[in-house]
């Protein structure tokens, strides 16, 4: 009997920490993607951005904004080209400080190797700078981004950049 209950304690660490793993470097993955992309928008030599390496072929991101109750979606090529043309209009965003916190399960509730982010971040248009915070649940597969679900304020936002 006592060697069954160690068999199931053991097991159970092991599975925690391959999950603690799996959040582990799916958080540095994200990190990496956030620090490309920082250095795109501070970079002024760097014409383009290679960030498909980072999303499966079938990756969604999905936003909130106002007039969407059901959200927005938009697939990666629109994602990462949205980014090209923020840059092309002289706009940059900065992603600063972040919180991160480890996703679960929205079944099952346990971890299950996602990333919940809280961020700062300062976007600007030539002189005009907003500064906003948001909030992404990232869900990764095989290492690689699926979906990223973002709330933040764009209208705001994007009142701000227009109005100053």
């Amino acid at each position: 009997m006592k060697k069954i209950l160690y068999s199931l304690f053991y097991f159970l660490i092991f599975i925690s920490c391959s999950n603690t793993n799996e959040y582990k470097e799916n958080l540095n993955q994200y990190k990496n993607l956030i620090k490309d992309i920082n250095a795109y928008f501070t970079d002024n030599n760097l014409d383009s951005l290679q960030l498909s390496h980072y999303f499966k072929d079938d990756f969604i991101f999905h936003s909130y904004p106002a007039g969407y109750k059901k959200g927005f979606e938009i697939c990666k090529t629109e994602y990462i080209e949205n980014l090209h043309k923020m840059k092309k209009r002289n706009m940059s965003i900065n992603i600063g400080h972040s919180i991160y916190l480890p996703g679960i399960d929205e079944v099952t509730y346990k971890l299950n190797g996602s990333v919940r982010v809280y961020y700062g971040a300062l976007i600007s248009n030539d002189t005009i700078n907003v500064e906003f915070s948001g909030y992404q649940t990232v869900d990764f597969e095989d290492g690689f981004i699926s979906g990223i679900w973002e709330w933040a304020d764009y209208g705001g936002v994007n009142n701000q950049l227009m109005n100053k």
